[in-house]
């Protein structure tokens, strides 16, 4: 075997261990609670040995990047490691915690970077087939998880003697096979977005899938009660709108897309478990438990992190309280109380002012990178980038990574984002096979002119149409 047979073989083996790390992504929570309970700990860390497997046959393949992004998470990696060593020979946390806290802040952004460096445009078009395909069954499943009460077995919870995350009205958040409603939040953020990139960008996928996808993310929000799931495919909705008007050409198309958002959250209303839904929702969202000095619940959710990160800057140590000790691995290990709840003071909680602004820094360029390059592939007919981005980059800026759910959401979503920006941009999708690699042009000979034109003088020289 010569040494690009072997280099082809482990890029194949990168692409099945993407896919497999999906996969277990959106099953693990259905095996912690249902298949093997037992072993529902073990499977909290199932898709890390999986991303270790991505990032050696990536290496093998001699695809695994090598940019600024990456350089600069290293030596956060290596800072972390350091802290982390620190604090567990000064018995601040247990060796265990303090590797599973190093493990939480490095180990599977990497992903964002190497899905890119291997997936092409069919494997992105499949991977949104699939989720879309599932959508509707799944939105399906929390309406019976709604009905049925949080006793259900159906509502198991993945922890012995725990349940789900409640709601009002006596109900709980479905969270449908997925561990808790964080998994729905950001799978119906991604469905909203390939939605949307269906309708928009033409031949993309049926227009049946497409809206069977927008269909189910809409149930899911009237079944929720989550303001995280309802803003987050607001903002996806809103990202589709400026595409939409800012490309012209699909501005009809966002336009149905419209109607058909208006017209379907007025149809759900005649189906009784969906408008005791909205009325949970409408609940929880005016409810006074959840607002603070005044706050409303936006300021609270988006804003009330960012401030306490800085308030924890003058309180916390240097180099923090300890790497990992904000985890329920160290409440379990060493009785911690663990008292901060949103991911910036999280962050700066165990690693310190120092690491930590760093590490947060690194997180908000790569949110504000997405968008930016999301708007700069609009600009070449890729509307694909820009809603994938949509999904997620506010969870890349402020998504709790402690949750294995969310962070496997921002390595897969942002890798697929980065990919589409290259497998997209400047390439119409072709109606009859919209999975096919784009076609390399065919080299012209040098002392051959440019191509005689019939027609009218809207076209320039070298047979490229200028715009009116």
């Amino acid at each position: 075997m010569t040494v690009d047979d072997e280099q082809e073989k482990a890029l194949a083996t990168v692409r099945r261990l993407i896919w497999i790390y999906c996969i277990l992504w959106l099953v693990e929570g259905a095996l912690r609670k249902w298949v093997v309970p037992s072993l529902s700990m073990q499977l909290l860390l199932v898709r890390d040995p999986v991303a270790l497997a991505i990032y050696f046959y990536a290496s093998k393949a001699r695809v695994f990047p090598v940019n600024g992004w990456l350089s600069f998470l290293w030596m956060l990696t290596a800072l972390i490691g350091i802290q982390a060593l620190m604090h567990a020979a000064m018995g601040s946390v247990t060796w265990e915690v303090a590797a599973f806290g190093v493990r939480t802040f490095c180990l599977h952004l990497p992903l964002i970077w190497v899905i890119p460096a291997v997936f092409r445009r069919r494997d992105i078009v499949l991977l949104g087939k699939c989720a879309l395909f599932l959508a509707l069954p799944l939105a399906l499943l929390m309406v019976v998880q709604f009905r049925v009460g949080p006793d259900h077995w159906l509502n198991a919870a993945t922890i012995k003697g725990g349940a789900q995350i409640g709601s009002v009205f006596g109900r709980i958040r479905p969270p449908a096979i997925f561990s808790f409603i964080t998994g729905p939040i950001h799978y119906y953020a991604l469905c909203m977005a390939l939605s949307i990139a269906g309708f928009l960008a033409k031949g993309l996928y049926p227009r049946w899938l497409a809206v069977a996808g927008l269909a189910a993310s809409m149930i899911a929000m009237s079944v929720a009660a989550s303001r995280q799931l309802v803003l987050g495919c607001a903002v996806v909705a809103m990202f589709g709108i400026i595409a939409a008007f800012r490309s012209g050409r699909a501005l009809g198309a966002g336009v149905a897309v419209g109607i058909m958002l208006v017209a379907g959250g007025v149809g759900l209303t005649r189906f009784d478990t969906l408008r005791e839904g909205m009325s949970a929702f409408a609940e929880r969202w005016s409810s006074e438990d959840d607002t603070h000095a005044g706050h409303t619940v936006m300021t609270k959710r988006f804003g009330g992190s960012f401030m306490s990160a800085f308030d924890w800057a003058g309180r916390a140590p240097l180099l923090g309280i300890g790497v990992g000790s904000s985890s329920n691995l160290a409440a379990e290990k060493k009785n911690f109380d663990i008292g901060v709840e949103g991911e910036w003071e999280r962050v700066i909680y165990e690693v310190g002012p120092l690491t930590g602004f760093l590490f947060l820094g690194l997180r908000a360029a790569l949110s504000i990178h997405i968008v930016l390059l999301g708007f700069q592939a609009l600009r070449n007919g890729n509307f694909v980038c820009l809603l994938l981005g949509s999904a997620c980059f506010i969870d890349i800026l402020n998504g709790n990574i402690r949750q294995p759910t969310t962070y496997g959401f921002i390595g897969i979503c942002g890798g697929l984002c980065l990919a589409a920006a290259k497998a997209f941009s400047g390439e119409a999708v072709s109606e009859e096979d919209p999975e096919a690699e784009p076609e390399e042009a065919v080299p012209v000979p040098e002392s051959a002119g440019p191509p005689r034109l019939r027609g009218r003088a809207r076209f320039a020289v070298g047979g490229e149409r200028v715009e009116s």
